[in-house]
């Protein structure tokens, strides 16, 4: 069911999806006013709790320097444009403005949608722009004006209309903070472009110029998204980000239906939104901490202690994790185990601030470390390492998948990570290989599953 609804999204976003009589809206079109991830700040952020690092240079761009192709017209444009240009574009800062363009979207088959935000220095990202498309028209939608999100947010929900999105990841997660709710059904061009023959994680200025011979420039990449007035490059190239995905879209859901992968499309996007909606709960944040693999189980678990401690002290200051202890204060901590503060201070990777400012919860959180019973540490997070053979046995696979993903046109990326290889080598070497799980189910195992356990046993078999 879920394939023929992205089989068929096309074709209904064409019949009609805009109702220029509704009164609302026609007193919607006009209004004055002017227009306007990012990174998603294109700066780009990090996950919640880490400061911003420069975006995905292919992300955002700002500027048509050269545009080839028709931009196919999928519901009709408002009558009256708030600001000028490729595409006509209007700034939302008032609530009646919203709840007028909310109902438009509303009736369409599918809108396309990005955000921007920032997270220079805070824990939780603070939304700045949201950009909506209905294939013809872009608007930008200001939370710093606004008062009322909820329009918005009824969008997210309404099961008739797929939110389009590149590389969501980040806008799920803002989203999510700023909403109390994700985009549903969704539909990732990153995801889709790559189980069509478009290559793994290709940047949205790639698929763009790719798909419609389009370049969008990136002179915004580190902009201040939160600073009043915006300036006329930001807007345009906010609105350019979801402009061009809206035909960018259309062509990926037609490749799909051609290839006979909507089904296998439709629940990828199904698990993306399963994914984002799974926290990494305090006790289990010492598994993110950078170098974490190489410690033993003692080790472990006072790391875990201290990466919980560092969370709630995080979400509690609404500070970056970093700024409040790094990962090379933490992994410090636990190779020198403090006692007092006499020796905390004796760590030479400690800053100063740290063991000034967090020098009683730190040794505290270390006390608690050292009662936790030897039953109760933590499993090595890379497992013991693997035989010669064994490691053959993953490049062999790795190669076999990869060749299986060429037959497919699909990234083989999308198939397997290196971790689960090895997961499958481990049952190997004991004597029993074993799928891994997300190979076992959905259409993975329809395209490689049982005929990758035959490779298996053809590659371990004796030479006769």
């Amino acid at each position: 069911a879920g394939g023929d609804r992205y089989r068929s999204i096309a074709a209904a976003a064409c019949r009609g999806a805009h109702r220029g009589t509704d009164p609302g809206y026609q007193s919607h079109r006009r209004r004055r006013g002017h227009r306007a991830f990012h990174q998603r700040t294109r700066y780009r952020h990090g996950r919640v709790g880490e400061p911003d690092r420069p975006r995905r240079t292919a992300r955002r761009r700002t500027g048509i320097r050269r545009r080839r192709h028709p931009v196919a017209r999928l519901c009709q444009p408002p009558a009256h444009v708030l600001v000028t240009g490729h595409p006509p574009t209007h700034l939302i800062t008032a609530d009646t403005e919203l709840v007028a363009a909310a109902a438009h979207w509303r009736r369409c088959a599918a809108v396309t949608l990005d955000t921007e935000f920032m997270r220079t220095d805070t824990f939780y990202p603070r939304l700045a722009l949201v950009q909506v498309s209905d294939g013809d028209t872009a608007w930008l939608i200001d939370p710093v004006a606004l008062g009322d999100l909820s329009p918005l947010g009824q969008l997210l929900s309404d099961p008739n209309v797929i939110k389009v999105l590149h590389s969501c990841s980040e806008d799920l997660e803002v989203l999510q903070l700023a909403l109390g709710c994700r985009p549903a059904p969704l539909y990732d061009t990153q995801v889709a472009a790559a189980m069509v023959g478009h290559g793994f994680s290709l940047g949205y200025s790639a698929l763009v110029k790719r798909l419609l011979d389009v370049e969008i420039g990136k002179q915004e990449t580190r902009s201040d998204w939160l600073q009043r007035p915006l300036s006329a490059a930001q807007l345009a190239y906010a609105a350019a980000d979801v402009h061009y995905l809206f035909p960018v879209y259309r062509q990926l859901v037609e490749a799909g239906a051609r290839l006979g992968r909507a089904d296998w499309i439709a629940a990828e996007m199904a698990a993306i939104l399963a994914q984002a909606a799974q926290e990494t709960p305090p006790e289990q944040q010492y598994r993110r901490v950078k170098g974490a693999g190489r410690l033993a189980p003692r080790d472990l678990a006072a790391l875990r202690e201290l990466a919980a401690w560092r969370e709630g002290e995080a979400r509690r200051r609404d500070r970056p994790r970093g700024h409040v202890v790094n990962d090379v204060e933490l992994l410090a901590l636990v190779q020198a185990r403090p006692v007092d503060r006499t020796a905390l201070a004796r760590i030479g990777d400690l800053r100063p601030r740290t063991a000034r400012d967090y020098g009683p919860e730190l040794l505290a959180a270390l006390a608690r470390a050292a009662a936790v019973p030897a039953a109760d540490f933590p499993e090595p997070l890379e497992g013991e390492p693997l035989s010669r053979t064994a490691r053959d046995l993953v490049r062999a696979c790795r190669d076999w998948l990869a060749e299986r993903a060429g037959e497919f046109g699909i990234a083989p990326e999308m198939l397997v990570r290196r971790t689960d290889l090895e997961q499958l080598a481990r049952s190997w070497s004991g004597g029993t290989p074993q799928l891994p799980a997300v190979l076992a189910v959905g259409w993975r195992r329809a395209m490689v599953g049982a005929q990758l356990l035959d490779f298996v046993r053809a590659w371990s078999a004796p030479t006769p």
